[in-house]
């Protein structure tokens, strides 16, 4: 199904959490969003069009579920639907250890803009299938029917991988650009471009 089947897709990387405000990587841990977290998802809410948005999609994950729940409320969108492909990325090996040990346990890593994609480290899920799970995600959403715009609510890596099969761009060209912020919105339609 063409893209143009919806208005856009506004992507949301969750708030802050706990994980990542002592600078853990936390992939697939459950941990909450910190005040902070809720404060940035409150404000993202204000940012995002007050109609329009069908429906709400998040990952498993409690940070995504809560910063979903914010919007969701302050939007009047009554329901969010849990999709387990817009899970964080499975972290292997690097699982709740302090990002600084990256260089330690990572066999390749790739730095864009002080953000260091872990290429390969033990356990770790591959960007080719990272890519695709997105790719899989986009293609069940839009087929979905009476859908208009949505807002999906995810995590860094999955987000961007969205991107990229939105625009059939491969998922080394993605990590070129660099990583999203906390409750950063991303709006993919006909043209691309992100909300200030």
């Amino acid at each position: 199904m063409a893209a143009t089947a919806m208005n856009t897709f506004f992507l949301v990387r969750h708030g802050q959490d706990e994980d990542n405000a002592r600078l853990f990587i936390n992939g697939r841990r459950d941990t909450e969003l910190t005040e902070l977290g809720r404060q940035q998802a409150a404000e993202v809410a204000a940012k995002l069009p007050p109609v329009g948005i069908a429906t709400v999609y998040a990952s498993p994950l409690r940070r995504s579920k809560q910063t979903a729940q914010i919007i969701a409320t302050q939007l009047g969108i009554p329901e969010i639907r849990v999709d387990p492909d817009l899970i964080e990325r499975d972290y292997g090996s690097l699982t709740g250890v302090p990002a600084s040990d990256i260089p330690r346990i990572a066999s390749r890593v790739l730095v864009v803009d002080r953000f260091r994609y872990v290429i390969e480290a033990p356990g770790v899920e591959s960007y080719p299938d990272l890519w695709a799970r997105a790719g899989r995600v986009l293609r069940r959403i839009r087929t979905e029917p009476s859908q208009t715009s949505v807002l999906i609510v995810a995590h860094n890596e999955i987000n961007k991988m969205i991107r990229a099969n939105f625009y059939n761009t491969p998922w080394e060209q993605e990590l070129q650009l660099p990583p999203l912020d906390y409750c950063q919105v991303l709006a993919l339609n006909g043209t691309g471009g992100e909300l200030q």
